[in-house]
């Protein structure tokens, strides 16, 4: 990854990002460059070109017509400059929606995609992370940074062929400044960057207490503990910290500004000295020319500064531009195929797992040598303690990682050689952890909308299965939004409501084998009996295959795998395990008694 960070200059990156910018809008850019065009064209025009003529016109015998032609010139185009600006503003409004839409709908898309192993890689996450963010303002941003840029060019091709054309020599006083200029400037970014680095650590603290305060999982600690007061005084020794960092800093940069305006002001008078000259002396100059020179020296002098800090800008976007190409450009490293697969309702299947054995980080392995298979219309459960591997195991099956040895395959087909879509379509899965969205309550179980009056009846079916039916009674529920996110009449529901809608979203799905991983962990052990023996009763059409560590929920499965430190250590039935007087029976045992107790 960091070869790749290695790859593109700056200059491939503006480009790679115009190219997007262009696919998304592609009047954008030509219309930047016009804009551009007639603000600077505005700028020399009305600062150098007209105020030339209407003094000369004021000094040469008052030639009223000639100032009220350039007057009259000078108010039309800017009538039209009006018009032009208000129609180039609304539609910038516009565009920008589109090309920020674009590279947010290429970003989610993108980490809807990437491997799960991804989120593992603390680099790859931190592009994945400032992709996402930066989407919403990089792009506009680099967009008026090309304006600026072009501006800025344009203003100094102006002003500085009309200085040219009235005396070169005087396009070194306009160039000479900027010479000393960009050493100081050097320096002072040098200092401005050892200043950010010193400032990152301190507001960090500060982001960290404002985060912590306002989310909601903090809110009841902060009002019955004294975490309050960490908090404040963590935040307040970073404000101390950065206000004494800016102190440090301070002085250097006074001296440094100091001196540049001591040369931007030693050169302005040497100009005026020598423009005095050619005026009173050699009678060369009118007092339009004086004026009207001084002032586009001024403006090449003062832009010739400007283009320094305006490509530096473009240095900036190149890193998250290279950022978000490295995460664009990310190849999966878990390998589908292009086979299509088919299951009629009838027809028989298998699942086999052949050998397989796993490793995070390519040195312990999570799971070792397990084999089992899984054919239609099991009811297959697996478990075993906490950190057992019971997990990793089913995001294995479910292919979002490769195993680090042995093979999945499914009706004799290698999961590998099988289409991503085809493959993730046989499984419903529920895990653990859970979410809820701030969508509607009908919304979070379909993750559709607009749905019909059968749609939403066969909602409310599950729902009663669920035991869950009565938030139906009242059909303004149906719209109710989870969370209180965009509304303070958002439902705020429990653990356990919120696992019953991570249910009812796999039902609804309806695919041919439903993984349920702790399906019921925010439920007491009365509950949980009650809803697993109401989902399998709901989904007797369906292969499922079941982990927990609740050993009760269990009973009833086909087959049932006891894992251990990653190895499969037992199998069999309910009755067979307890018979083997094994592992199984020793974990049943201890919950068992805990239970009575």
């Amino acid at each position: 990854m960091e070869d790749n960070m290695k790859k593109n200059s700056p200059l491939n990156n503006s480009i790679y990002y115009l190219k997007n910018i262009v696919k998304y809008d592609r009047i954008r850019m030509p219309g930047v460059i016009l804009t551009a065009l007639i603000n600077a064209f505005d700028t020399w025009f009305i600062g150098v070109f007209a105020i030339k003529v209407i003094v000369d016109a004021l000094l040469d015998s008052f030639d009223f017509q000639r100032i009220i032609w350039m007057l009259g010139i000078a108010v039309g185009y800017k009538s039209v400059k009006l018009i032009y600006d208000s129609f180039w503003s609304y539609y910038v409004r516009k565009s920008d929606v589109k090309i920020t839409t674009g590279f947010q709908h290429v970003a989610f898309k993108k980490a809807a995609d990437v491997d799960l192993q991804c989120y593992d890689d603390a680099e790859f996450y931190n592009n994945y992370v400032f992709s996402i963010q930066e989407t919403a303002s990089r792009p506009i941003l680099f967009v008026n940074s090309f304006s600026q840029l072009f501006q800025t060019i344009f203003t100094i091709s102006l002003s500085g062929i009309y200085v040219l054309f009235n005396d070169p020599i005087l396009l070194t006083f306009a160039i000479l400044p900027i010479l000393g200029d960009s050493f100081i400037r050097t320096k002072m970014n040098k200092a401005r960057m050892e200043r950010t680095n010193a400032i990152i650590p301190e507001s960090r603290k500060v982001d960290y207490v404002k985060r912590t305060s306002y989310l909601r999982e903090n809110a009841i600690d902060i009002r019955i503990t004294n975490i309050h007061v960490v908090l404040k005084d963590l935040f307040q020794n970073g404000v101390e910290n950065v206000i004494k960092i800016y102190k440090r800093f301070s002085n250097r940069f006074i001296g440094m500004y100091f001196l540049s305006d001591c040369l931007t002001h030693i050169n302005n008078t040497i100009v005026i000295l020598y423009l005095v000259f050619k005026i009173v002396v050699l009678k060369s100059l009118t007092a339009g020319d004086f004026i009207a020179i001084k002032a586009a020296i001024a403006l090449v002098s003062s832009n010739l500064g400007k283009i320094m800090e305006r490509v530096q800008v473009f240095q900036e976007h190149s890193i998250y531009i290279e950022r978000f190409r490295v995460f664009c450009n990310y190849k999966n490293k878990v390998s589908f195929g292009n086979d299509g697969i088919h299951i009629e309702n009838s027809s028989p299947w298998e699942l086999n797992l052949n050998n397989i054995s796993f490793s995070y980080d390519g040195k312990t392995d999570v799971l070792r040598n397990i084999n089992f298979s899984i054919n239609k219309g099991d009811r297959i459960a697996v478990v075993g303690k906490n950190g057992a591997g019971k997990s990793t195991l089913i995001k294995l099956i479910l292919h979002l990682y490769d195993p680090t040895s042995g093979s999945i395959q499914f009706k004799n087909k290698t999961i590998t050689e099988i289409k991503r879509d085809d493959y993730l379509a046989l499984f419903d899965t529920v895990f653990q952890e859970h979410n809820s969205y701030a969508f509607s309550l009908v919304e979070n179980v379909t993750l559709e909308s607009e749905l019909t009056d059968e749609q939403l009846f066969e909602v409310q079916n599950i729902f009663n299965t669920l035991e869950f039916g009565d938030i139906f009674d009242d059909e303004s529920n149906h719209k109710l939004m989870l969370t209180k996110e965009f509304s303070n009449n958002g439902l705020i529901l429990s653990g356990g409501q919120n696992q019953k809608i991570a249910l009812a979203r796999a039902l609804y799905r309806n695919s041919p084998i439903l993984i349920l991983d702790e399906p019921s962990s925010a439920l007491d052990a009365i509950s949980e009996h009650k809803l697993i023996k109401n989902m399998m009763q709901v989904a007797k059409s369906k292969t499922v295959i079941l982990i927990s560590h609740r050993l009760s929920s269990v009973r009833d499965a086909d087959c049932i795998y006891f894992i251990d430190d990653g190895q499969i250590l037992e199998h069999g039935t309910h009755d067979e395990l307890m018979a083997y007087n094994g592992y199984y029976h020793e974990m049943f045992k201890v919950q068992a008694d805990a239970y009575r107790d």
